[in-house]
């Protein structure tokens, strides 16, 4: 991760942390600047960091895809959310 990123997300509107995947079933993200964790609106933008770059995922997609262990693919990763 570029130590710019998170100067640029805020310039850009973005709010970033990372992805938390509660088991209720709702998106939430730990906000970097000040660690509070809020839940992600259905409708948001959301793009994940993975492998150098963001990826944009719809909201279901995030809350189903599971690695091979079962646990949830994305969560802790760096998420950015608009």
């Amino acid at each position: 991760m570029n130590r710019y990123q998170d100067l640029i997300d805020r310039m850009d509107k973005w709010e970033n942390g990372h992805l938390v995947v509660d088991g209720s079933g709702v998106l939430k993200l730990q906000r970097k600047s000040d660690d509070e964790i809020v839940a992600i609106h259905r409708d948001s933008k959301i793009e994940v960091f993975n492998e150098n770059r963001f990826e944009k995922h719809s909201y279901e997609t995030l809350l189903t895809v599971t690695d091979e262990d079962g646990y949830p693919a994305y969560a802790g990763h760096y998420t950015r959310v608009k």
